[in-house]
């Protein structure tokens, strides 16, 4: 779920846990509706003046991680190097899983990237110029493999992703992208798209407000991360139209964009982000219970392209 500047085990814990609270009766993003029907959020009132967002008050009967490997349920990330990571937010600790080896051309690079409940990451990796390849890999080793992916498929030459349960708690899920031409990265709008895991074809749905770097939720939820928005914003996205539900104004500290990504975890969000005056990327925490933005990693140590989390991670940390 990340991508970076082309120019220049926890199960789920949905117990009786209260993530927000303060927002009034008819906030429009309350809580989980328990009804069993959409299995979705309300978002049909007044947002105006919210400050907070999620407020869990029901206990679903399924939760996202319930047929998930172990290792499914971590951030992924991936360097300029290849350097693939493992990220553990509980205690801010990347653990090195491997370097990636993929059959690529010998300029192209990392660009984006997201991990499906099977614990599988697909990463797209950007040539010098044009289209990006997608290629599988293994979180356990690293090792890589081709795919039947066709770059460049209704002009998405590059672009962000991130896995969305299609239902709140649902096993089912889709890979979101937002992106276009290689040339226009972080000009105007980005489309917004869906790839089908099974033939690998992409499909457009519409645009959507900059170039956000996208992170979906086991809660059904589809998020971007624009740092081209004045302040960098984190927005929830209609799946289905683009549209923006909700924005969190962060207090990131913007300058010349290098390398971005982005994820979610435990209910908050994690910005991985690096401008021009940083040494190596910072990794930035967005609390959901009332959307303040720190520094939890200064200084990583690593130029971080790409992110990734699957739909297995925790909705709620405890």
């Amino acid at each position: 779920m990340t991508r970076h500047n082309w120019f220049p085990l926890l199960v789920p814990a949905l117990a009786a846990a209260i993530l927000a609270s303060g927002c009034g009766a008819d906030d429009g993003y309350t809580a989980w509706d328990g009804m069993g029907d959409t299995g979705g959020w309300d978002t049909s009132g007044d947002t105006a003046g919210d400050t907070l967002v999620d407020t869990y008050s029901d206990i679903p009967t399924e939760t996202p991680g319930d047929d998930c490997a172990e290792r499914a349920r971590w951030v992924y990330l991936v360097a300029e190097d290849k350097s693939f990571l493992r990220f553990y937010p509980d205690i801010m600790n990347f653990e090195l899983v491997g370097t990636l080896s993929c059959p690529v051309g010998a300029l192209a690079t990392p660009f984006s990237m997201s991990v499906d409940r099977n614990a599988d990451a697909w990463i797209l990796y950007a040539p010098a110029l044009g289209s990006g390849q997608l290629l599988k890999v293994s979180t356990e080793d690293a090792s890589c493999e081709a795919t039947s992916f066709s770059p460049g498929q209704n002009g998405f030459e590059l672009f962000g992703m991130g896995f969305a349960s299609n239902s709140s708690g649902s096993s089912d899920e889709t890979l979101f992208v937002a992106g276009g031409s290689a040339l226009s990265i972080g000009t105007g709008n980005a489309q917004l798209g869906w790839i089908d895991m099974t033939s690998l074809i992409l499909s457009p749905i519409g645009s959507v407000q900059g170039w956000p770097e996208m992170t979906g939720t086991g809660a059904g939820e589809l998020w971007g991360f624009d740092p081209y928005s004045t302040p960098p914003s984190v927005v929830q996205l209609d799946k289905w139209s683009g549209s923006v539900l909700y924005t969190y104004n962060t207090t990131i500290t913007s300058g010349v964009t290098e390398a971005w990504a982005f994820a979610f975890w435990g209910g908050d969000f994690y910005v991985f982000f690096k401008i021009a005056a940083d040494a190596s990327t910072k990794v930035y925490k967005l609390e959901t219970s009332d959307g303040s933005t720190s520094v939890v990693v200064p200084d990583s140590g690593y130029k971080i392209v790409g992110a990734g989390v699957s739909t297995c991670a925790p909705v709620v940390f405890i």
